[in-house]
């Protein structure tokens, strides 16, 4: 069977090794080169870049896949509904992947947002020093919210040239850059979290791969209060599955 894996993470491409082996014909669809460079580094076949509507239904028409397995990260609802509705379009099975859930007990350091606007408002009434670790594409926001007039934002993004520069096009200076690749170790988060003075952690409930539960025990073992972004409801029948379990449901539905 041909699919296209839309995966840029870990487990995304965890998971399109695992159809592969099960005989699949697989194309891993990446947004950067470093992320396709991952995938082919573990024998896959990959192509990168961002792709539109008209741009992804040619793509599935063109190669003539059987069903589309939707394995990008839990907060990129764009490319989600894009996919979704090509995948209708064409009449082929959309599938999605969706990552477990870290399932946080409470806890008094851990500070829940809906989203960005109310993750502001929190970090601003919880510290001056503030370190966002939600990735680049929500740094404009953060840029001009007024509860940030006055604190001094730090920001971790992806080391790349146009990342880079979109962080200097909205004014942080380099010392308020860490431009590095992840995931990291919590004795790594602990370390940077001290070196930069930082007061407030802001992180995206992104699950158990990535090194979220890693950010979550550095700020309880430092007593630094986070905030963190809940992650957009999931997929509820395709919610909690295994890998394996997955796979059977792609091979079922194809």
């Amino acid at each position: 069977m041909k699919l296209l894996v839309l995966a840029g993470t870990e487990d995304g491409r965890e998971l399109a090794e695992a159809l592969l082996r099960r005989g699949h014909d697989v194309l891993v669809s990446t947004l950067t080169a470093y992320g396709a460079d991952l995938a082919q580094g573990q024998g896959l076949q990959a192509r990168f870049g961002a792709m539109d509507a008209r741009r992804l239904t040619d793509l599935l028409r063109a190669q003539e896949f059987s069903a589309l397995v939707d394995a990008t990260h839990p907060y990129a609802l764009q490319v989600k509904e894009l996919a979704r509705k090509a995948c209708g379009d064409l009449e082929i099975p959309y599938l999605r992947w969706e990552r477990s859930a870290l399932n946080l007990p409470e806890h008094p350091l851990i500070h829940w947002a809906e989203d960005l606007p109310e993750a502001a408002s929190l970090a601003a009434a919880l510290g001056q020093r503030i370190l966002l670790t939600t990735g680049s594409n929500g740094l404009p926001e953060w840029a001009v919210h007024p509860a940030m007039k006055d604190k001094t934002l730090f920001v971790r993004v992806l080391p790349t040239s146009a990342v880079l520069a979109r962080c200097e096009e909205l004014g942080f200076k380099p010392n308020q850059i860490i431009a590095a690749q992840g995931p990291f170790s919590q004795e790594w988060d602990e370390a940077m979290f001290k070196q930069l003075k930082v007061e407030v952690v802001v992180a995206k409930e992104s699950g158990k791969v990535g090194g979220t539960l890693e950010k979550v025990l550095a700020c309880l073992g430092l007593h630094i209060p986070m905030v963190m972004i809940k992650r957009p409801p999931a997929d509820k029948n395709l919610n909690h599955r295994t890998l394996k379990e997955f796979i059977n449901y792609v091979e079922e539905m194809t």
